[in-house]
């Protein structure tokens, strides 16, 4: 089985959107998912996705994984 990925906290990832000037809707769409995962993770419904996703979300941020997902390090602990 596949580990999900943790988001450090909700307001990491509202920060990194507000930053970027991007709603739920155009990071969801630029990560290739559903508004609704966005969504969950914004507001602390859920706190981890999978890695993949994990991965694309930050790509559409244009910022680091681990600044995002501090458990997906090459290896450390964090």
């Amino acid at each position: 089985m596949v580990k999900g990925a943790t988001l450090r906290t909700p307001t990491t990832l509202r920060d990194a959107m507000a930053d970027q000037g991007l709603t739920v809707r155009q990071l969801a769409s630029r990560a290739g998912c559903g508004k609704s995962i966005i969504g969950l993770l914004r507001s602390g419904a859920r706190h981890s996705c999978s890695p993949e996703l994990a991965a694309k979300i930050a790509a559409a941020l244009d910022i680091p994984i681990q600044k995002l997902f501090p458990d997906e390090t090459d290896g450390g602990t964090d």
